[in-house]
């Protein structure tokens, strides 16, 4: 038997956790599916906008001449 009563707790609750789904975990589930969903797009938005700026710059030294 184990002293420690957090040391209890946690082997408890491991033990209720890993015998069946709840409902819970699967809204996180369906959480971490839009969030994969949103970091991707927001990924993508920003390379988009990293690219548009790269554009932006000029390619040679004679461009930014005023004559």
């Amino acid at each position: 038997m184990h002293t420690c009563p957090l040391l209890r707790t946690s082997i408890d609750a491991r033990k209720v956790a890993s015998q069946h789904r709840t409902r819970s975990t699967r809204m996180n589930t369906r959480a971490h599916r839009w969030l994969a969903i949103s970091a991707s797009l927001v990924g993508w938005l920003g390379w988009r906008a990293l690219q548009d700026v790269l554009n932006a710059i000029p390619d040679s030294n004679d461009d930014f001449s005023l004559f």
